[in-house]
């Protein structure tokens, strides 16, 4: 997200100039797989879990970048007035920005996407900023809470394994047992 932040800013500022500074060809490299743990090129896979930080709200958010859909669905486990607009500013920059560089490592060719055909980019072009959803009935965290990266961490795991998220399934003091138990485990 800091690379994101800095091809944006730069972006922003100097006419559409992504290669300032070398960091296109840095977020290339994780598009193509280079950077990642898992060594996996993005157009192997449906979609791509981006956990965000929003620095000045001291809270992280689930978003999903999914290739077929052509958007970013956005988990946020805090619902108040004035978050929706801080939340949707920093995603806006990953929804700008990640066509861009798409575009520039020839991700489409590779995924095997019709721009012409597809019927989520058919009508656009393929540097056209990609939308954003807000996926809604999540759990929720208690407003006085600092257990944001407990939901994060719940909704990725639930997601990755094909399951929506229910709130009805949600016991925070149950996950935090179980997160715990498993790094235990793993001798973390």
């Amino acid at each position: 997200m800091n690379i994101i932040r800095y091809v944006h800013d730069v972006y922003s500022m100097n006419n559409q100039n992504l290669t300032a500074g070398g960091q296109e060809a840095h977020l290339n490299e994780y598009i193509n797989g280079f950077r990642m743990r898992a060594a996996i090129p993005w157009h192997t896979v449906e979609g791509i879990y981006i956990l965000v930080n929003l620095k000045e709200k001291h809270h992280w958010v689930l978003g999903v970048l999914s290739f077929s859909e052509r958007c970013i669905f956005l988990y946020d486990s805090y619902e108040s007035s004035g978050h929706y607009s801080a939340v949707l500013t920093e995603i806006e920059k990953l929804a700008e920005i990640i066509p861009l560089c798409l575009q520039a490592c020839d991700f489409y060719d590779n995924k095997g996407i019709d721009l012409q055909n597809h019927p989520r980019y058919k009508d656009r072009d393929s540097s056209d900023i990609f939308d954003v959803l807000f996926e809604e009935n999540l759990p929720q965290q208690p407003s006085e809470s600092l257990d944001c990266g407990l939901y994060m961490v719940t909704y990725a795991e639930r997601l990755s394994y094909g399951h929506k998220v229910l709130s009805t399934e949600f016991d925070p003091n149950a996950l935090r047992t179980r997160y715990a138990t498993l790094l235990w485990d793993y001798g973390i």
